[in-house]
């Protein structure tokens, strides 16, 4: 019963405000209206799909495996792969970047001159950005710009800037793999080179037929070793100089054939229901504040 007493005031209330809250909504809507419509830019978005390429695929027990199905290994890469990208792709050296090369402080119409505006351009790009992983396993990387062209040649060349810089990460690691063998290649042909001259010196001085033997056996187990390392140096070297690309582009960007937000709708109609809402609100408060002042002044 208390219920629907509260709720028959409610409605009285609305009835009794219901002028004010029918002229606010309208000049509320009407002015969403024109707001959306002359003052909010269309902006046109651009995403390329990409899955990362499994590393283990350039690195040498794969290029120099000597029978088929030797190695068993996936063809895309794994869920540390799609972290890593995701990561490289949020970097603040990547957005930096791109917001130098396509020049997107005056593409934003930011005064350089201000103090705040590398901060200022930094934010408005962040807006208009997104790297996600998708349901499927797959990275999104979008751009909004005002300009479909705009929006589509920064998505892919940011896939490009990310293919680079997970390439230079696995190629750092491969070359400190190839300077290890050279390092081990030169300790083995010192070692080869003094198995030799000591043997030369050995024989020169007469020495046994046994000890010839044994130091034969040993110049001969150095120099297997050493063109052992020398082949591993090689095939290092073959992976380190091979042109790969750590992406696999399923979807690459295109200029948007329609604009992607704002949907002046939607925010037309959600700024209309909130005025109402707040309308509401507004008289609730203020018809109980008067209740409450007349109870205290009769008192």
């Amino acid at each position: 019963m208390e219920q629907r007493n509260d709720l028959i005031r409610l409605l009285q209330i609305i009835f009794k405000w219901r002028k004010p809250i029918i002229i606010t909504t309208v000049v509320v809507a009407i002015a969403a209206c024109i707001i959306t419509w002359f003052f909010m830019p269309d902006y046109f978005k651009s995403t390329v799909n990409f899955y990362p390429s499994n590393p283990i695929m350039t690195d040498r027990q794969v290029l120099f495996s000597q029978s088929t199905g030797e190695i068993e290994i996936d063809y895309f890469g794994t869920a540390s792969d799609v972290d890593r990208i995701l990561t490289i792709a949020n970097t603040s050296s990547l957005i930096d970047y791109v917001i130098n090369h396509f020049h997107l402080m005056e593409h934003y119409d930011i005064d350089s001159t201000k103090e705040m505006a590398r901060y200022n351009c930094k934010k408005e790009f962040l807006k208009n950005y997104s790297a996600v992983e998708t349901e499927y396993g797959a990275i999104e990387v979008s751009v909004w710009d005002k300009n479909k062209d705009t929006a589509m040649h920064i998505a892919n060349h940011i896939v490009e800037t990310i293919d680079q810089h997970n390439k230079d990460i696995i190629m750092r690691d491969k070359k400190l793999i190839v300077n290890t063998f050279k390092n081990q290649v030169a300790k083995k042909e010192l070692i080869v080179t003094n198995l030799t001259d000591s043997i030369a010196a050995q024989r020169k001085a007469g020495a046994s037929a046994e000890m010839m033997i044994v130091l034969d056996s040993k110049l001969q187990s150095a120099v297997d070793d050493l063109n052992l390392d020398r082949k591993l140096l090689e095939q290092n070297e073959t992976t380190l100089n091979t042109d790969f690309s750590t992406v696999h582009i399923t979807e690459a960007a295109y200029p948007a054939l329609r604009k992607d937000k704002p949907v002046r709708s939607l925010i037309v109609i959600g700024v209309t229901l909130g005025t109402i809402v707040f309308m509401i609100l507004l008289a609730v408060i203020t018809e109980n504040y008067r209740k409450i002042k007349s109870r205290i002044q009769n008192a």
